[in-house]
């Protein structure tokens, strides 16, 4: 073979791997899931898996910010109240079931359409929402 037609084939070989590996990254099936590990000092928060297969290992973090760190997995959140209890543990199971552990001691309402997680913490439970002062106005009767 000559030395012009090797390097063809060769360059064609790379092209065409270069091609699987890029269709490989972009088909949903094949994509990797996502991976998040984080270490600050004492802190760490290592998350493997899918959205129905979830282990979260913490340590030293609060509860922010390992459901932000649950982005990646279409998890959105809103809290009218400071998520700063910090965890130490494993949490296994779907989005959903891990989430729900995470927020316990918690109240809030979650909302699972199958494409995405969205949750409301309302506040920590057991915590007496300060009532917010209303006016009602009143109506005097007429003096006769």
């Amino acid at each position: 073979m000559n030395a012009l037609l090797k390097s063809t084939v060769a360059g064609l070989a790379v092209v065409a791997v270069g091609m699987l590996g890029a269709y490989a990254q972009d088909e949903p099936d094949h994509a990797a899931p996502p991976k998040f590990a984080a270490d600050r000092d004492a802190r760490s928060l290592h998350i493997d898996g899918d959205a129905t297969a979830l282990r979260v290992e913490v340590r030293q973090t609060t509860v922010a910010d390992v459901l932000s760190a649950l982005a990646p997995f279409n998890m959105r959140y809103r809290s009218s109240t400071g998520l700063d209890d910090v965890l130490d543990g494993t949490y296994a199971g779907s989005l959903g079931q891990v989430v729900g552990r995470l927020l316990s001691g918690y109240d809030y309402a979650a909302k699972d359409d199958g494409l995405k997680l969205e949750v409301i913490v309302f506040d920590k439970r057991g915590e007496v929402a300060d009532p917010a002062s209303t006016v009602v106005p009143v109506r005097r009767r007429p003096s006769e």
